[in-house]
């Protein structure tokens, strides 16, 4: 009873209105994002961009999902925590798996995603980082947890971006095993973190 009542209390507290806030405000930007990336997929019939569309509505899933656990109990904000950091390991497995398969077909091409594609989801996940970076330093875990998801999808989005503009047509792959590492330290950092956080609290 005491727990569910220290929940409920962060989640009423001004901190817990803003983390509150941030998290509405960036499912509605995943949802719009999403909405647009598969109308414009739709419309130039370039096939680019469903698979943009699709990640939107995952951050928009996740984030909703925190929204409605966050200061219900200690229970549910574990739990969602816990989910995170297993998101954040089952991508840290991926990019793992992204790496070993770039490094075993190296030499040759490999796609990368056009310049506007490319920008357009870095200012989303920018976006997203921005409205939670002044929850980094928080040690309740779902606020840690959402901070560092948007951390790392806003580095790789940025660093892919870059990666984008400089290499306009099929390349060599060792941009991409990079862009990979990236990926795969900063989740398995993250869900360690979040699993430490989970432990401690």
């Amino acid at each position: 009873m005491a727990e569910t009542l220290k929940t409920a209390s962060v989640r009423e507290s001004d901190s817990g209105k803003r983390f509150l806030k941030a998290l509405r405000l960036i499912s509605i930007l995943a949802l719009a994002m999403s909405v647009s990336s598969v109308a414009f997929d739709w419309l130039s019939a370039s096939g680019k961009y469903f698979e943009d569309g699709a990640s939107w509505i995952y951050d928009c899933a996740i984030y909703g999902l925190v929204a409605i656990s966050f200061g219900r109990s200690v229970f549910y904000e574990r739990a969602a925590a816990f989910m995170l950091s297993l998101v954040l390991t089952a991508a840290g497995c991926q990019g793992s798996y992204d790496v070993w398969s770039e490094i075993a077909r190296r030499g040759h091409d490999v796609s990368v995603d056009t310049p506007f594609s490319a920008l357009v989801f870095a200012t989303g996940a920018i976006l997203e980082a921005a409205l939670l970076f002044k929850f980094r330093k928080s040690r309740e875990c779902l606020m840690m947890a959402t901070w560092l998801s948007a951390r790392n999808s806003a580095a790789v989005a940025l660093a892919g971006a870059a990666v984008s503009l400089v290499f306009h047509a099929p390349t060599a792959s060792g941009p991409q095993i990079f862009l990979d590492c990236l990926d795969t330290v900063l989740a398995f950092q993250a869900a360690f973190l979040v699993a430490k956080g989970i432990v401690e609290n």
